[in-house]
C-alpha cells in the first residue's frame, strides 16, 4: 500500500519521459529541474540545494519518474524525507555503492544513504552484479543484503524471489526504487549494461512488497536518453517504446488494488 500523499510525480531533468505516453493518474504533477547546472551523472552542493527545495513543494509523494538513470542519485533525496524507520529496496543492476567520485553520483547515493539518512534501517539491492563495492562500506551501516543476478538465476520461480526480498527487508516500512538496467535487454533499453531480470519476475516481487508492506515511496529510472536528434531516429524510437511498455506495467501494478 502507497501512503504520504499518493500520486505521480514527474521530474523534467532531460527529455526521456516527455515522449513516452504513459498512464498517469489525475494526482500527477511535473517537476521541472532541467535548468539547473550541475546535475548530470554528479550533483554539486548548489544543485542538490536547489533539487531538494523544489522536491519539497512537489504535492504528491506516491511514484516518482526520474528519468534517465544518469539521475539516479536523487533518490538519496527521496530518502532523506522519510519521517520513520525503513528498509530501501533497490532494484538494479549495479549497487551504486562505489567510493568514487566525492560528490552526490548516481554511482554512489546508496552509499550515502548508509551513512548519512538516519532512518535507514536496511538495505536489499535486487539484481545487481557483485562488483565488489559492497566490502568497502564499513561496519557503520545498515545491515545490507545483495540478491544477485547469479541467485536470481537460481530461484525457480518469481515467488521465491519476492520471499526472499520481503524477509531481507525485515518488518519495516519500504521504500522502493527501481533501475530498470536490472531488466533484461529484452523488456527494456538504458545506456547501461543490462541484467537479467525479467519483468514479470519484477512486477511479481512488487506485488508481493505492495500487499505485504507499507509503502512510503517509489521511484523509477532507467530511461533511454533523448536528444533532438535522437528522438526521431527509428532506432532510438523503439527503445523508447519498450521503456514505455515496462513503466506501464510498472505503473499500473503498483496502482493496482
Amino acid at each position: 500500500m502507497l501512503t504520504r500523499r499518493p500520486g505521480v510525480t514527474v521530474l523534467h531533468l532531460d527529455e526521456s519521459l516527455a515522449i513516452q505516453s504513459l498512464p498517469f493518474p489525475p494526482e500527477h504533477e511535473v517537476v521541472r529541474l532541467d535548468d539547473i547546472p550541475g546535475t548530470h551523472g554528479m550533483c554539486d552542493p548548489f544543485a542538490a540545494r536547489a533539487i531538494e527545495q523544489r522536491l519539497a513543494r512537489r504535492a504528491f509523494h506516491g511514484v516518482t519518474l526520474i528519468g534517465s538513470g544518469t539521475y539516479h542519485y536523487v533518490t538519496y533525496f527521496l530518502l532523506r524525507e522519510c519521517q520513520e524507520p525503513f528498509s530501501l529496496v533497490l532494484f538494479d543492476h549495479h549497487t551504486d555503492c562505489a567510493e568514487e567520485p566525492p560528490l552526490l553520483s548516481c554511482g554512489n547515493w546508496v552509499r550515502r544513504a548508509l551513512f548519512r539518512v538516519p532512518k535507514l534501517r536496511r538495505v536489499v539491492i535486487v539484481g545487481a552484479r557483485d562488483a565488489g563495492e559492497l566490502r568497502h562500506l564499513g561496519r557503520r551501516h545498515p545491515d545490507v543484503t545483495l540478491i544477485d543476478e547469479t541467485e536470481i538465476s537460481s530461484l525457480p520461480a518469481p515467488r521465491r524471489l519476492a520471499q526472499r526480498v520481503l524477509d531481507a527487508a525485515g518488518s519495516h516500512p519500504v521504500y522502493v526504487s527501481i533501475d530498470k538496467d536490472v531488466l533484461h535487454p529484452a523488456d527494456a533499453a538504458t545506456d547501461w549494461d543490462g541484467g537479467t531480470m525479467r519483468l514479470r519476475t519484477l512486477l511479481y516481487a512488487l506485488v508481493a512488497l505492495r500487499r505485504r508492506r507499507r509503502i512510503l515511496g517509489v521511484d523509477l529510472c532507467g530511461e533511454w536518453p533523448v536528444s533532438p536528434v535522437g528522438a526521431v531516429s527509428a532506432q532510438s524510437l523503439r527503445q523508447v517504446r519498450k521503456n514505455e511498455v515496462a513503466n506501464r506495467a510498472i505503473l499500473l501494478t503498483l496502482r493496482s488494488g
